[in-house]
């Protein structure tokens, strides 16, 4: 984006200016024709207060107040307050002034400082006590302006015992104004009623997708302003306070073996070590009432995180931290002629499951649902599942119809419940993030007017339970400060759990029914059930639970609490977990292919099958079925393709009597019979008759072969014996054609001679 330039911003504020003089000038003209028409305003009536002017954008300015010190105020000192004035229109507003008032009758209970908070305007029996310039506001812009009241000038200065009274400031610019409320308590000193009030703060991180916390992650959680980091810091000096420990924290660090980051070892070392009372909150602090909404019988737990192990990491042993102390003696074996025994190379010792989540807590059987998620009907299941003690949320109670602050406890048979005080947790929860100290203080004096409130109520002193949210503090400090603050309030004193949860339940407090939203359950059953299919689809694997393992543990972190957060995008969370899902399960597919032609009777037909996992081999079955009777396919064929290639599977067929096409369908199944990916066709045609008939060709051609060199001899030797050549007789002597031929004369008789007849006699 350009910079805007510094001449169109003059001209902006100039044109600003003028703006606000024509509306002054027009207000002037109106009370002078006003004055000149004898127009009077009615004896006693009260000036309009500053209205919040529009601008061309449908929005208006914005104020709050907040009291200094936490919103408490003591005998001798000024009144110091932050008035924040804020611009998101799209026009400059020239400068104005900022009125402090308060109102001079005390709050009279909790529900009355509640409608006074959500209350606008300025009161008729208001006392003004303090006025301060405010400069001009730019567009889009906020300022925090100082308001000092002089402590003589306070209405309430006067008064002997505690009290929480309405404070309030009017901005006025020009014909543009805005009013804003808050609070401060008034203690004149003493002792007073206090409330025995025990935190409960989760250990936990951001939410994902991930069913353990990548390394780079741990190191930058558990560096020294990161947000685990953050969580023991304020805990420093703090030991009433109940820790819900996330065990996929302390998995994702002992996992990692000898890789893990120093800093991780360093922070498990000093959670080891916290002397607070402690409890597990479900694996990824998974959401136990959404699954038992949706369908389960019972939270689910991990099944198996050696899917993340790698064996070198564990070479030396790492030292461990945080694991439970067995506290049973190993019997001494008795005295016995030790029996020599061939020495074996030690190996690394891989922890299972259950090591790498086991931890020492302090407390055992609590679930922690999120705020305002639970029926009533979820209660047994959860006992059944050795979670026996329910937190509630106060805003899943009654607590607000009630006329009286309850006490923690709630009465429900056999089932142990404890509710939150709905309105102490928003505000402390609200001072732990507060960005700034105008935000802390504007948090922190919720939480003191209420607890002066609480103990300006009738009865014994109240038992009660604070409960954070699924974040972290805003800073190194915010988290040490809002529990030092709480903790040093005249109207609070630290508690244990067990001094909260144990103390006489408070009669008429009860749970009400508040189910999660339908959508959320909707997704929540369909990440489950893709669950069940990526279980079915494991089967191919030699060792299941490395895909089982990291599903279950994935979807636990899906179904993280912090997921309920509006500012959490679970829908887009949901949507590209059930995306990945599809693509794990069409992972192992059969590549496209061509028509095949078979021209014998019998043989093998080839097709590719592609494993797209990237981490693991499979083993798969391919099997065919034909579409007609003109092929026979023999058996199904088994293979073995390795991580993230392809393998070649022979089909074997047999062709039958007759020629055509044959529709082949290719399933794909584990070797337990489980359906895997997308079934696919290939067309292929069988030329049965082909392999008799080139035979019979064949044999044909080879009769004629041997048949033409008969005859063509026969003819050779009577063209021979036609023209009276000598041929070679088979002793390799030569003969003429005519002892060859067959005789058909007799031959003339031999004669004897005479010497003197012979020639030369």
């Amino acid at each position: 984006m350009s910079a805007v330039p510094s001449t169109l911003r003059k001209g902006a504020r100039l044109r600003a200016r003028v703006r606000v003089l024509a509306a002054a000038l027009t207000v002037g003209a109106l009370a002078a024709a006003t004055a000149a028409t004898g127009a009077a305003a009615p004896a006693g009536a009260a000036t309009p207060s500053p209205t919040p002017t529009a601008s061309s954008t449908g929005t208006a300015l914005t104020a709050s107040v907040t009291a200094d010190e936490g919103g408490v105020l003591s005998p001798g000192k000024d009144l110091g307050v932050s008035v924040t004035v804020s611009n998101p229109t799209d026009q400059a507003f020239a400068s104005g002034t900022v009125t402090l008032w308060t109102d001079p009758s005390a709050q009279e209970n909790r529900k009355a400082l509640t409608d006074w908070l959500a209350g606008t305007g300025e009161p008729a029996n208001a006392v003004a006590v303090g006025q301060a310039q405010l400069n001009t506001l730019e567009p889009g812009s906020s300022t925090v302006v100082r308001v000092a009241a002089p402590a003589a000038s306070l209405p309430f200065a006067g008064r002997t015992t505690s009290g929480v009274f309405g404070i309030g400031a009017s901005v006025t610019i020009g014909s543009a104004g805005a009013q804003a409320r808050g609070s401060v308590v008034w203690y004149p000193g003493g002792a007073a009623k206090q409330a025995s009030v025990n935190v409960v703060m989760p250990i936990v991180t951001p939410p994902g997708s991930d069913g353990l916390i990548a390394a780079d992650d741990l190191a930058t959680y558990t560096a020294p302003n990161g947000i685990l980091t953050r969580e023991l810091d304020g805990l420093t000096g703090h030991t009433t306070v109940t820790v819900g420990i996330d065990p996929m924290i302390i998995a994702s660090i002992r996992v990692l073996g000898n890789a893990a980051p120093a800093s991780a070892i360093d922070w498990l070392t000093r959670l080891s070590e916290l002397p607070n009372d402690t409890f597990s909150l479900g694996y990824a602090d998974a959401d136990a009432v959404g699954q038992l909404q949706a369908g389960l019988p019972a939270p689910l737990p991990p099944t198996s995180l050696a899917y993340a192990i790698d064996p070198k990491n564990f070479t030396p042993q790492p030292t461990p931290v945080g694991e439970p102390s067995t506290a049973t003696a190993t019997p001494s074996p008795k005295a016995t002629t030790p029996t020599p025994t061939p020495t074996a190379t030690p190996g690394p010792v891989i922890p299972d499951l259950n090591a790498l989540l086991a931890w020492d807590y302090t407390l055992t059987g609590i679930s922690w649902p999120g705020d305002k998620t639970v029926r009533r009907a979820d209660l047994a299941p959860l006992a059944a599942a050795g979670l026996k003690t329910t937190i509630l949320s106060g805003s899943n109670t009654n607590a607000a119809d009630l006329g009286s602050t309850p006490n923690a406890p709630i009465a429900a048979g056999d089932d142990r419940l404890v509710s939150s005080d709905q309105r102490l947790s928003d505000a402390l929860r609200q001072a732990i993030s507060a960005p700034s100290d105008v935000a802390w203080n504007s948090a922190m004096s919720k939480v003191n007017a209420q607890l002066e409130l609480i103990n300006q109520e009738s009865g014994d002193p109240r038992r009660l339970l604070v409960a954070l949210d699924r974040s972290w503090p805003s800073s190194g400090t915010q988290l040490e400060r809002t529990l030092n603050a709480l903790f040093s309030s005249p109207w609070s004193t630290p508690a244990s759990f067990a001094t909260v949860k144990d103390t006489t339940p408070t009669s008429g407090l009860d749970l009400v029914d508040s189910p999660e939203s339908a959508q959320r359950i909707t997704d929540i059953r369909a990440l489950v059930e893709d669950e069940g299919a990526l279980g079915q689809f494991a089967t191919v694997l030699d060792d299941p639970t490395r895909l089982t393992g990291r599903t279950r543990a994935d979807l636990l972190t899906l179904l993280a609490v912090s997921w309920l957060n509006p500012r959490a995008d679970w829908p887009a969370a949901v949507t590209a977990e059930r995306a990945a899902t599809v693509k794990t399960l069409h992972s192992i597919r059969i590549l496209p292919t061509e028509n095949v032609n078979l021209v014998s009777a019998q043989g093998s037909i080839p097709f590719t099958v592609s494993n797209g996992l990237p981490g693991d081999a499979v083993t798969v079955v391919l099997a065919a079925s034909p579409s007609n009777s003109r092929l026979e396919v023999d058996q199904s064929t088994t293979k073995r393709i390795p991580q993230d290639s392809r393998a070649t599977v022979l089909i074997p067929v047999k062709a039958k009597v007759g020629n055509g096409q044959v529709v082949l369908s290719l399933h794909l199944y584990s070797p337990t019979g489980v359906p895997i990916g997308d079934p696919t066709t290939v067309t292929v045609d069988v030329h049965a008759d082909w392999e008799g008939i080139g035979a019979l060709i064949f044999g044909v051609l080879l009769v004629l072969l041997f048949g033409f060199g008969i005859v063509r001899n026969i003819l050779r030797r009577r063209r021979s014996r036609d023209s009276g050549d000598d041929v070679t007789g088979s002793d390799g002597s030569a003969v003429t054609d005519t002892e060859n031929d067959d005789q058909t004369e007799p031959a003339a008789p031999a004669t004897s001679a005479t010497p003197e007849e012979r020639p030369g006699g």
